[in-house]
């Protein structure tokens, strides 16, 4: 007979794993047990943040959040920034705030992160199983049985499905088993993700040159988004943490345009430099954007890059089909974390915030489910 754990969490990236310690805290090590497909946890974890993982924000509040934003509402307030940062520091992980509310770890990588998250997992006793894909999910009368791809079974009286979205990966393995408990699944899309231009000639002339610009998005002359940032010129479109802000919005057809000079107008801009731009911008953009359209630099939208190129996922799991602790209401003991869930956050630290608020919430309520069983 296999092992019967008390919470079996599928899934080792952010929210499984901050998940788990918490549990393991709570209801002993022994008793908890992570599956994780891949050959190591935390593969996802250790690119966010351009590798020094921003943890989180001060600035969270609703309004950087989209999808079921008015029942994500309550998991926020009941998880702050300083919330958060507070359980961190009880585990043994400093952290720094820096520009824009943005928080990192004090070492700025995020291998300390996970480290961190490894270590106590292991003081703790919990157990870690990699390369263990989880397939199927049965709910029994005593809880549930998970089997791998290799039909090895795990038993738990509960369980906490914490597989992510698609991004960055293009695994979809979340998706399968939480429609195996009888949820649905809200359309899916990329979200902060780079985005393909139509001017395919005219962006790779530009490859590799990085510009701040004031950035907006247009549909038949109506603006429906306006950021500011770095904007970055690829291959086959434009990048940058500003462009990821319009991936959400963006349609095919619609126009991108970019103000080169934004701290000037265009009067100023030709009084102060005589109509030359080689004082002004990167060599590559002063040989390809003409003086009259530096202030109105357009591409068009082909579509928005595909999900291994994204950082997040938008759309899952509505909040509607989980009560406020993330337990699921179609099977009873079963909770969804993070990234499954139809809620995501703007760049800056908002989406790896609901991931640790949905874990600590969903862990805090295995441990009351499990005092009253």
């Amino acid at each position: 007979m296999p092992k019967r754990y008390t919470l079996a969490v599928v899934g080792g990236g952010a929210s499984g794993l901050l998940g788990a310690v918490r549990a393991a805290e709570l209801l002993g090590g022994a008793n908890v047990v992570v599956l994780e497909a891949a050959a190591r946890v935390g593969k996802k974890l250790l690119m966010t943040g351009n590798g020094r993982c921003n943890l989180t924000n001060m600035g969270v509040n609703i309004a950087r959040y989209h999808g079921d934003t008015e029942r994500a509402e309550q998991i926020l307030q009941a998880f702050p920034p300083k919330r958060i940062l507070a359980y961190f520091q009880h585990i043994g992980l400093l952290c720094r705030e820096q520009t824009q509310g943005r928080v990192y770890p004090y070492s700025l990588q995020a291998s300390t992160v996970l480290n961190i998250l490894r270590a106590r997992l292991k003081d703790l006793g919990a157990e870690e199983r990699c390369n263990f894909a989880v397939r199927t999910v049965h709910r029994t009368p005593n809880g549930y049985v998970l089997y791998s791809q290799e039909k090895v079974p795990v038993c738990a009286q509960f369980v906490m499905l914490c597989t992510g979205g698609t991004a960055h990966t293009g695994d979809e393995t979340g998706y399968p088993l939480v429609k195996q408990l009888g949820h649905s699944i809200t359309p899916l899309k990329p979200a902060l993700a780079p985005i393909w231009v139509q001017e395919t000639k005219k962006v790779r002339a530009l490859k590799g040159v990085r510009a701040p610009a004031a950035v907006v998005l247009k549909c038949g002359g109506k603006m429906l988004h306006r950021t500011e940032g770095e904007v970055q010129f690829t291959e086959r479109g434009l990048s940058g943490i500003c462009i990821f802000e319009l991936a959400r919005e963006a349609r095919h057809g619609d126009i991108i345009s970019l103000d080169l000079v934004p701290d000037y107008t265009s009067s100023e801009l030709r009084k102060a430099t005589g109509g030359r731009l080689e004082g002004v911008l990167h060599k590559a953009l002063v040989q390809n954007c003409p003086f009259e359209f530096c202030k109105n630099f357009c591409f068009t939208v082909d579509r928005t890059a595909d999900f291994q190129q994204a950082q997040v996922t938008a759309g899952g799991v509505p909040l509607s089909q989980v009560d406020a602790s993330c337990q699921s209401l179609r099977s009873p003991h079963a909770w969804l974390t993070g990234e499954l869930l139809n809620v995501d956050g703007d760049c800056g630290g908002f989406n790896l915030h609901w991931a640790w608020s949905t874990a600590l919430c969903a862990a805090e309520a295995v441990y009351k489910e499990a005092q009253m069983s």
